[in-house]
């Protein structure tokens, strides 16, 4: 009975008896070199991808990795180890790195010269590589090669095109090195690397899978390989594979922590934020090792003194102890809160010793409430002026964070400014206005600091 099962799981799984051992290797040599009408499709691959990345359009993308030949290349290099042809070998590699060089050059040239070149969420998706990526790349790889070398040929290979994705992330690595020449973007390093590691993870495991299936499926040595060769080969290749793998196992190690605290974060507003008044309409953290921070901007009611106290003292109880909170509430509504403050300290006052201590109090409120009114005048003719000053704002907002340290009874209040400026406009352009608009409201406003804060 054991015997009969095994037969028929291994009828079902067999791969031998339809391979075209011959046909496969004429197929991969064929299609290594990258020249002539090839190099036509790779520019054009790598300008399509370029700008489905700069307009975020998923759409484009696909259509650029399924043009792009890219992966023939990179099977070239596996089945010339797996074969030990170090001829072919030799020439894989070297038309690789003519792909590779052709296609960072055209996305750098198009993010040098396009009127966007900003992050957008394709580009920042690809800059984060983790173990999955690396399973990707190696059941594409499978899929690849064994759709490839069957007699009747399947339509595999897009899909292995569209899994694999080589061609996004070295085109977001020339949208780094764009970044790094033109000195905009504070992160271009850190994209160039992510997602030129990312390629590296999808050439290096597409490779190793099309090693692995030619050896399983016995495909003829090109050079006789002893077995002394052959086992310091196959320990070489697993510790280079293994060396690729380390710094990804890590940074999924970031992705699942990054996960957990957002749960953790989703869970405390939940719970305790979001209520029939009060609702966080946004929230944004930052982790450090030293103290991380919390972001909430709130709507309705303003939250008390008390509240904003009770809600830190909860931050434990979700796991967010090393967080700090910041709450980020606009002048208007902190205006009736101080009057509801006031309203308080005016029924104490028949009750509790040190009347003129809180009559003092309460006057510091009136005249709170007085110069909040006037910042209300104020703001509506400095609309107009900016209008006029700064054609390229299409609106701004001004808000009070409220930053409650957890060695502090009383939270420091902060000046915001939450500008939004037109989509065409430049960066140095933008950064120009930017740190005119604040130069101008200090002056306005009378206040020492006044802090951006960023869509």
């Amino acid at each position: 009975m054991f015997k009969e099962l095994r037969q028929v799981l291994l009828d079902v799984v067999h791969l031998r008896d339809t391979t075209d051992v011959r046909g496969t290797i004429d197929n991969i040599r064929n299609s290594i070199v990258i020249k002539g009408y090839n190099v036509w499709i790779l520019a054009c691959g790598a300008m399509l991808a370029s700008i489905g990345l700069d307009t975020n359009s998923a759409a484009v993308i696909i259509g650029a990795m399924l043009i792009s030949p890219l992966m023939s290349p990179i099977l070239g290099i596996g089945l010339s180890v797996g074969i030990n042809d170090r001829e072919h070998l030799v020439l894989a590699l070297k038309n690789f790195g003519i792909a590779v060089g052709a296609s960072l050059g055209v996305s750098l040239i198009y993010f040098l010269i396009t009127p966007l070149g900003r992050p957008t969420e394709e580009i920042m998706n690809r800059t984060y590589p983790t173990i999955l990526d690396v399973l990707v790349a190696i059941f594409g790889g499978i899929a690849g090669i064994v759709a490839g070398s069957r007699k009747d040929k399947t339509n595999a290979i897009p899909g292995v095109a569209i899994a694999t994705a080589l061609m996004p992330p070295l085109c977001v690595s020339g949208f780094g090195m764009a970044g790094m020449i033109r000195g905009d973007l504070p992160n271009a390093w850190e994209i160039f690397g992510g997602a030129l590691y990312l390629f590296f993870i999808n050439s290096v495991f597409i490779a190793l899978s099309t090693y692995l299936i030619v050896r399983f499926l016995r495909f003829p040595f090109v050079d006789y390989v002893d077995d002394r060769t052959r086992r310091r080969a196959v320990r070489w290749t697993t510790a280079f594979a293994v060396l690729v793998i380390l710094p990804s196992v890590y940074f999924m190690y970031n992705v699942w922590l990054k996960a957990r605290v957002e749960s953790d974060i989703d869970r405390f507003i939940i719970e305790q934020v979001n209520n029939a008044n009060h609702e966080a309409i946004k929230r944004s953290f930052e982790m450090n090792d030293s103290l991380s921070t919390l972001s909430l901007v709130m709507a309705g009611p303003p939250l008390t003194q008390d509240s904003i106290r009770f809600l830190v003292e909860q931050l434990p109880d979700y796991g967010l102890e090393d967080f700090r909170l910041n709450i980020l509430q606009s002048p208007g509504q902190l205006r009736k809160d101080e009057l509801l403050d006031e309203s308080t300290l005016k029924a104490l006052e028949a009750v509790q010793p040190g009347l003129m201590a809180l009559q003092g109090q309460i006057d510091s409120l009136h005249h709170l409430y007085r110069r909040q009114t006037g910042d209300t005048v104020l703001l509506r003719a400095m609309r107009q002026e900016m209008g006029a000053l700064f054609p390229d704002l299409e609106s701004f907002g001004l808000a009070q964070e409220a930053v409650f340290p957890g060695n502090k009874a009383l939270p420091d209040t902060l000046a915001v400014l939450l500008p939004n400026w037109k989509p065409n406009l430049r960066a140095s352009a933008r950064r120009e206005q930017e740190a005119r608009l604040v130069a101008w409201l200090r002056l306005k406003l009378d206040v020492d600091t006044l802090l951006i804060a960023r869509p």
